[in-house]
């Protein structure tokens, strides 16, 4: 019950629209599914930790309100960066792309950093960990719970891989173009809005 409970709410998470969205549909149409695997590992490794935070009791750590600030600005710094690159980004739409084993870790440290240094990110999993301390007493089924919604958002973040990788025959450079520029302003955006937040 647990595991199916905790696979639904991931599954859910689908509908906060971050800028990790942004980045597995610009790195899935670009290089491909490999390049979108690798941020949504990144993702995911980036989850596990803040779940072990939380689980380890550092859910306090996370919450004052200095760390929040800090993580708040190098999230943030991460965001205008990668908002910029997008802005002035030249597409080119290539097939049959072999991602090396450099520009993988490129992707996952990319999917990681957005990912982590997200503070809404921290305050959700804190949100999500004290739901399932709260109803499984039994520290077994909590871990299953926590796994299972682990598994629910790795689950649909492959599934935008794969459905963005689809559609990549759809895509051209005056199109890919145009969604580099939206997805840089939506990171500018977003860049603003957490230093907004966290000042």
């Amino acid at each position: 019950m647990s595991f199916i409970e905790g696979f639904f709410i991931g599954i859910a998470m689908i509908i906060f629209v971050g800028p990790v969205f942004f980045l597995l549909l610009n790195s899935s149409f670009q290089f491909g599914a490999k390049a979108g695997i690798a941020v949504a590992l990144g993702i995911i490794i980036s989850d596990i930790i803040c779940v072990l935070l939380c689980y380890y009791g550092l859910s306090s750590f996370m919450k004052a309100s200095q760390n929040q600030f800090w993580i708040g600005i190098i999230g943030s710094a991460i965001l205008f960066g990668l908002g910029v690159n997008y802005l002035f980004k030249k597409a080119t739409v290539t097939k049959n792309v072999s991602v090396n084993s450099k520009k993988w870790s490129t992707f996952f440290v990319k999917g990681f950093s957005v990912n982590f240094f997200n503070p809404f990110v921290f305050i959700v999993w804190i949100g999500v960990f004290k739901y399932g301390q709260e109803k499984y007493v039994d520290t077994i089924a909590l871990l299953v719970f926590l796994i299972a919604v682990l598994t629910g958002i790795l689950t649909t973040d492959l599934l935008k891989v794969f459905l963005s990788a689809k559609l990549k025959q759809f895509i051209t450079p005056y199109r890919l173009n145009i969604f580099f520029k939206i997805t840089g302003v939506i990171l500018l955006i977003f860049s603003f809005r957490l230093v907004y937040l966290v000042w």
